[in-house]
């Protein structure tokens, strides 16, 4: 917990206003709330096992011990949230998807699936407590970012080229195209919305899109054999390559679009 609060939680997104949230309210929710706690623990042992490659294995160990704890609390957490319980559960449930990425059993593209349904059922009970968590410790956290710098020319790229394979495949009449278009789509809306609301634009992208995403699509991810399917993924995996680049938790992550 003391490298949680001197180190650990200096890393996460956002703006030093934020990570002070992250580093005081965040641990006092975490003292009524054990399964925040373990997801703390869970992301100070990922930490730890990053700065510290000697000990690697012995941190991750530590990690893992802790995640399994925390999704266990979380998930019970879930089936009753409410005013009391969701800024903890908000918050472990981001510390949860946070060390999916940092520790996960392998960095290919089925465990990416996985990671993806991960989220997806985090974000569907969520969604309906935000009211609760804008009159909360936390709501710096999830509130829009004003007063945003120029974001970055390579994501502004990255943008022009969703658009362009949103174009071409609308274009296309194959079997499956339209669910595709519709990806394509949600994955323009999700960077446009993360340029405009935040100085971590890759990141919540890449939380975003699987979100969003209709079940059929995510049907065709897991076999992967249309070519515009994974054209698609492959934007996709870019941008978390980039964000990679920015937080110690997706480093492992880099190079991932060479599997496809």
């Amino acid at each position: 917990m003391h490298h949680y609060t001197s180190h650990a939680c200096q890393t996460l997104p956002g703006s030093e206003e934020i990570r002070q949230v992250w580093g005081f309210a965040v641990p006092q929710e975490a003292f009524k709330f054990d399964f925040l706690l373990h997801s703390i623990l869970a992301f100070s042992s990922n930490h730890l096992a990053y700065i510290n490659p000697s000990r690697a294995t012995y941190f991750r160990l530590a990690a893992s011990a802790h995640q399994s704890v925390a999704l266990t609390g979380l998930n019970k957490a879930i089936t009753d949230i409410g005013p009391l319980n969701c800024h903890a559960t908000f918050a472990s449930a981001s510390l949860v998807v946070m060390n999916a990425f940092a520790d996960a059993r392998a960095y290919n593209l089925d465990v990416l699936m996985e990671t993806f349904h991960l989220v997806r059922g985090i974000h569907v009970v969520m969604k309906d407590v935000t009211h609760m968590l804008l009159r909360g410790p936390l709501a710096l956290i999830i509130k829009p970012v004003e007063d945003l710098p120029k974001p970055p020319s390579l994501l502004s790229a990255f943008l022009v080229e969703i658009q362009a394979l949103g174009y071409s495949a609308s274009m296309d009449s194959s079997q499956g195209s339209p669910v595709i278009v519709e990806a394509v789509e949600q994955l323009r809306i999700a960077l446009q919305y993360a340029l405009e609301t935040t100085s971590h634009p890759a990141l919540r992208t890449i939380m975003i899109w699987p979100i969003t995403l209709k079940t059929e699509f995510l049907e065709a991810l897991k076999v992967r054999d249309h070519p515009e399917v994974r054209t698609l993924l492959k934007h996709y995996c870019k941008l978390l390559e980039y964000a990679s680049s920015q937080f110690w938790f997706l480093s492992r992550w880099r190079g991932i679009s060479e599997q496809l």
